[in-house]
């Protein structure tokens, strides 16, 4: 629109002081209440309970060191769940809308959240809108779904209005910005990054082993509560000690420990150059076994030349090709093809500005071709280019062998055809084709090799035909057959899977069915994708990847968006969310060991001796003590499995439950040890046992990391310090007699060589021989 010049950078300073940025302020809880938060629930209530009885009975000392203890673990929850946000929000800031506005009569890219009413932006095929407005110009196809629901798109002419966080699915337009940030028709812009917490698979695995564990609990509980009123204990007594039992099988960990080792990984992974959309795609990734790949911009280097050109008409030379072919092409669009026939326009000194463009209408994956409407000569013809199999099927008078023979050329040759036509009083003609020549990176052949050894199947899906695809397949180590998905009927499109490594000439529908296909089968799929057309695929798939330079849609739908080009990000992604998913059943595994030990051990042996071996106190203090330290598992150092992980419910019970009847044994000769040979009162017996549960659960976790003897692999800084802080915390504890009774030197130090044989030996042997057992590497 000639005379628009936009705002001046004076009027939008202004206006942002006026309006605000365009965005929607989050409704933040205040610290005061995720505090109040982390004191309610079963496990706060048990504690609180217990307390409160505790206090009744005269017993103020417990009923403090219970409530001071809930205290400190709700402190230090809200501590990690900020850092969690902190997280989150450090993801958000690193996915920004860009937006192509008119300030200061010039056309630059701007942040969406700087955008002002009164902005002049211009928006095409595959923005997001970034604010309320209306057309100026142009037409658009727009995406309502996201705010209304209605899954048709609908088309927007001048004087139309268009609303925040809509997509544009065909078209371009000029519009000019009314309303922004709360003042948009929603209330909002769209955001790129969900910070709600999903419902896991891995959170709904470790809750139903919790349950299976508290059941168990419950008739042990029931068991030594028949047993201390056998013994005439008074159930004033008895009740403080119960509800610490059940405390011992509630997974005070696990939202934290989830939530947090989730969100350490995806900070992990922007490090990397990789931004988690969805906690859940941390997840996807450990268990994908097949990968669909876009060839363009993710095996390639997404740097288009033209390569070739043929003339395949009498009287068109090379330099006629290229000429249309430019005419076809927006100057300042952003289509690495269009961009590709340009500059070798400039090279072959191609005269551009004689000729008139009349109109244009931009490439749509729909068509797959774009158009000029020119005026050349003082005659009126369009200028066409597109997809060979498109404009074949057009021009009736095309010497067909020919032109196949010449696409089958250019395909062989690694370049992807692209048909150049004329179209002149209603009759197309195709005048030559241009071979566009994408290379693969350097390090894509070295990257599919570990994709493959890490077991995941990658699988090449691209609009290319047969021959391109089939040759930069064969030169970056892609397996399997090249199958040329034109003409194949739908129905016949599962049984290909299986033998397939390429699918040549799909359209976005195919792209969409491959991903649902694989998944019918049992398959977690990933797909890259950069663009509209790639949106559905993305969006149905278990790990959604947008590569670097993906549209806005793209992004939007994703699971997880790649800042960096190739693919070496994707096997980031892949060996990350394995280490994360093995910290969480590093988690698991101890948690139901840890039960095994306290609950179980301490069930048993007060039914032995007719009197708990452990107070409420004894265990509220080791149960914050260990917790502690397996939030420390979240930063783990942890070897990736080489192949996709899968959960295997029974088999990790199985594993733990051996190894928790070894612990039991181990403990068992511990309180022999302490009563029989140290010849400790009882008191003091239930000080050495509350020492050597600790520590021996402390080295648990060093022995559960590792499927080898546990020195194979150090572990993290900040474990190897939460594990040396807890030892030396319980050492004194036991020393000095801080809230339980004393025990000499000498007799904590028995305690600790036992603990050091039993668990980083004894223990250590039994578990590597339980996991080659059951396969579990």
């Amino acid at each position: 629109m000639r005379g628009l010049t936009g705002l001046s950078s004076s009027e939008v300073e202004e206006k942002l002081r006026i309006y605000g940025f365009n965005t929607v302020p989050e409704k933040k809880e205040s610290t005061l209440k995720i505090f109040v938060k982390k004191l309610q629930g079963l496990t706060a209530y048990t504690i609180e309970a217990a307390a409160v009885i505790s206090f009744i009975l005269g017993r103020y000392i417990d009923a403090a060191i219970m409530i001071l203890l809930l205290l400190l673990n709700a402190f230090i929850g809200v501590l990690h769940e900020q850092r969690a946000g902190k997280a989150v929000e450090m993801l958000k800031s690193r996915l920004k809308i860009v937006v192509k506005a008119l300030r200061d009569g010039e056309w630059r890219d701007i942040p969406s959240e700087y955008i002002v009413p009164g902005d002049v932006v211009k928006v095409r095929l595959g923005d997001i809108i970034p604010a309320d407005g209306v057309v100026l110009e142009g037409h658009l196809l727009v995406d309502e779904s996201t705010l209304t629901g209605e899954s048709m798109p609908v088309e927007k002419n001048p004087g139309d209005p268009v609303y925040a966080g809509t997509a544009v699915a065909r078209g371009e337009a000029i519009i000019r910005i009314t309303a922004t940030g709360p003042r948009t028709r929603y209330g909002r812009t769209v955001e790129l990054v969900e910070a709600g917490k999903p419902r896991l698979l891995i959170e709904e695995i470790t809750s139903s082993i919790t349950r299976w564990l508290l059941a168990v609990d419950v008739f042990f509980v029931v068991l030594v509560v028949v047993r201390l009123l056998i013994t005439q204990t008074p159930v004033v007594d008895a009740l403080p000690f119960t509800l610490t039992l059940l405390i011992a099988s509630i997974p005070i960990a696990l939202p934290a420990m989830t939530t947090i080792t989730l969100a350490l990984g995806s900070v992990e992974l922007a490090r990397a150059g990789v931004i988690v959309r969805r906690l859940e795609a941390v997840e996807a990734a450990s268990m994908m076994e097949v990968i669909c790949l876009d060839k363009t911009g993710t095996i390639t280097e997404n740097k288009l030349v033209v390569k070739d050109i043929i003339p395949l008409r009498e009287g068109f030379t090379e330099h006629d090709v290229i000429l249309y072919a430019a005419l076809a092409s927006e100057p300042d669009g952003r289509d690495p093809i269009d961009k590709a026939i340009l500059e070798k326009a400039g090279e072959l000194g191609v005269d551009l500005g004689s000729v008139s463009v009349m109109e244009f209408k931009p490439f749509s994956p729909e068509s797959k071709r774009s158009e000029a409407l020119v005026s050349m000569g003082g005659r009126i013809l369009k200028a066409v280019k597109g997809a060979p199999q498109v404009l074949v099927d057009v021009d009736t008078t095309l010497d067909r062998e020919r032109f196949n023979e010449a696409v089958r050329t250019l395909g062989d040759r690694g370049m992807r055809p692209l048909a150049v036509g004329v179209e002149e009083n209603g009759s197309l003609r195709v005048i030559g084709l241009i071979g566009i020549y994408d290379k693969p990176r350097e390090d894509s052949q070295r990257f599919i090799e570990e994709i493959k050894s890490m077991g995941v199947k990658p699988v090449m899906v691209t609009g290319d035909n047969y021959y391109v695809a089939k040759s930069i397949a064969r030169s970056v180590g892609i397996e399997g057959r090249v199958v040329s998905l034109k003409g194949v009927p739908r129905e016949e499109l599962a049984d290909l899977l299986d033998s397939a490594g390429v699918f040549a000439e799909v359209v976005p529908e195919d792209k969409y069915e491959i991903v649902r296909l694989y998944q019918s089968k049992g398959k977690v799929v990933g797909m890259t994708g950069d663009g509209v057309n790639d949106a559905p695929a993305l969006k149905q798939a278990d790990l959604g990847v947008a590569v670097s330079n993906a549209t806005d849609i793209a992004k939007s739908v994703a699971s997880v968006v790649l800042t960096k080009p190739g693919l070496g990000n994707i096997v980031d992604v892949i060996r990350l969310g394995r280490v994360v998913y093995r910290r969480i059943v590093v988690w698991a595994i101890n948690k139901i060991v840890k039960t095994f030990q306290v609950v179980y051990f301490v069930s048993a042996s007060t039914l032995l001796l007719g009197a708990p071996i452990l107070t409420p106190t004894h265990m509220i203090l080791m149960l914050f003590l260990y917790d502690f330290v397996t939030l420390s598992i979240s930063t783990d150092r942890l070897r990736p499995s080489s192949k996709p992980e899968k959960w295997n419910v029974r088999r990790l019970v199985k594993v733990s439950v051996i190894l928790g009847l070894v612990k039991i044994a181990e403990l068992f000769l511990a309180l022999y040890l302490g009563l029989h040979v140290l010849s400790l009162q009882l008191e003091q017996a239930r000080t050495f046992v509350f020492y050597t549960l600790l520590t021996s659960g402390l080295f648990n976790i060093l022995n559960f990391r590792e499927t080898g003897w546990f020195w194979h692999s150090k572990p993290s800084k900040v474990m190897t310090i939460a594990l040396t802080t807890d030892i030396l915390a319980g050492t004194i504890i036991a020393w000095k007699g801080w809230i339980i009774q004393p025990i000499p030197p000498p007799v904590i130090l028995i305690a600790f060589v036992y603990t050091v044989a039993v668990t980083l030996i004894l223990t250590d042997a039994v578990k590597i021989a339980v996991f080659k057992l059951f396969k579990y590497s």
